[in-house]
């Protein structure tokens, strides 16, 4: 049986830079959103693993799941204040829409 690598630490640090081409692209065409939705589900994935551990047995601290939603917050609300119809920014509505059902579908 071959040997596992571990797995590399996900950098918060370039989350931005993730997440936004997703964001530019989805804006285009809804052709590209499944596999959008995918990749950013998977970002998401990797970024709730980075975890801290509190001092004194206080439990973890989520914080790739909170640096991930900081990012995906900030990226809606760049959309948000739009008005209805303007084509990408209802794609943009689309592509979160799917992407929180997909995220519900898959338990995380």
């Amino acid at each position: 049986m071959p040997a596992r690598r571990a797995p590399e630490a996900f950098d918060l640090e370039n989350l931005h830079e993730s997440i936004y081409p997703i964001f530019t692209q989805v804006q285009l065409t809804l052709a590209n959103h499944r596999k959008n939705v995918v990749s950013l589900h998977k970002i998401h994935n990797q970024a709730a693993e980075v975890t801290e551990v509190l001092p004194r047995n206080k439990g973890i601290q989520l914080t790739g799941e909170s640096a991930f939603n900081k990012v995906f917050v900030d990226m809606l609300n760049r959309v948000l204040p739009v008005k209805k119809g303007v084509a990408q920014a209802d794609k943009v509505i689309k592509f979160v829409a799917h992407f929180v059902k997909y995220t519900a579908e898959r338990g995380r």
